[in-house]
């Protein structure tokens, strides 16, 4: 279906672009890096270093000082929210008509109506009929995994507004780009598969509440890891722009230095989890949140060594306990 190729499309490009960006020294400097990690003098210098055209090299140096502050962050969850509960509201619909009235076409969801009509006058072939059953199981599966990303959206919402001290970091726009086009298409991608799938195994209760069991532990360790760094920052901010960092300490940064993006990605395996790991789509998601995640971990490691050398336990590894 073309929505859900286009949808994979995105996650795969964006994923393709990370691991460019990543491996050429100025574009990381650029693009990748933000908030404490990111210095904007060293990104322009070394925009200023690479070989341009004549007269090039002040437009990119332009382009590479273009950023909004973090505190934007917020804006992402405000979109996601928004969205996540619009495509869930219309899941919950599509079943209840389901139950109600039984075999629906996808032109009954306003999710991918467009897209569907598009497709259809293409094949010139009328929209697919799905049955009741297989609605009950594979849009209710995603509806719950869909349930649990409105969940997550809502914590770190009302993280950022009420919990997160303002900082004066600062992103590169072409990260909150992609961070506003993540947020708008994962919703869509969580229940893509579970419309479009010709072949969807039921899922099982076990598969569901074992799901359950692991967003609960994400996001339960999210939480306290945010909190242990919102305090840290309280702590700076007391004693002025000027203070020292703290080396977190304290649950899973026992472990590892990056254990809010652990369960971050944790949370985004319980919703593929969630549909039977039967959604290619959602996978496209978990593969984009491990990629980008996992850069960024290696980038936050690079600066605690940077910053903290041997007060830095040797047995805290940067993602992965004990691994990695």
């Amino acid at each position: 279906m073309i929505a859900v190729v286009l949808i994979q499309s995105i996650y795969v490009l964006l994923t393709a672009i990370a691991f460019a960006f990543e491996l050429v020294p100025w574009t990381r400097e650029a693009f990748v890096k933000y908030g404490r990690t990111r210095s904007t003098r060293t990104a322009a210098a070394a925009a200023q270093g690479t070989v341009c055209a004549p007269g090039t090299a002040t437009t990119l140096e332009r382009f590479t000082a273009m950023t909004v502050p973090k505190n934007w962050f917020s804006q992402f969850y405000w979109t996601g929210a928004v969205v996540g509960s619009l495509v869930l509201l219309d899941a919950v619909l599509w079943i209840w008509r389901s139950c109600r009235f039984g075999a629906q076409d996808l032109t009954h969801t306003h999710t991918f109506a467009a897209a569907v009509q598009l497709e259809s006058w293409i094949d010139r072939d009328p929209p697919e009929t799905v049955p009741a059953a297989e609605t009950s199981s594979r849009v209710l599966a995603a509806a719950v995994g869909l349930s649990m990303y409105c969940i997550h959206i809502a914590i770190r919402l009302k993280e950022c507004v009420f919990d997160q001290p303002t900082t004066d970091a600062r992103m590169h726009v072409g990260q909150y780009a992609v961070g506003m086009i993540f947020y708008i298409a994962t919703p869509f991608a969580i229940v893509a598969d579970a419309y479009c799938a010709h072949i969807w195994q039921p899922v099982s209760l076990w598969m569901v509440a074992a799901a359950a069991v692991l967003f609960a532990f994400a996001s339960l360790h999210q939480w306290r890891c945010h909190r242990i760094l919102f305090q840290l920052r309280r702590i700076k901010l007391q004693h002025g722009t000027d203070g020292s960092y703290a080396l977190p300490s304290g649950d899973l940064f026992e472990y590892v230095s990056s254990p809010h993006y652990l369960c971050e990605i944790l949370v985004y395996v319980s919703l593929w989890m969630a549909t039977g790991f039967q959604a290619p789509t959602l996978l496209c998601v978990v593969i984009w949140t491990t990629v980008n995640l996992s850069i960024t971990a290696h980038e936050s490691q690079m600066w605690y060594r940077r910053t903290f050398g041997d007060i830095l336990p040797q047995n805290r590894r940067m993602l992965l306990p004990f691994i990695w």
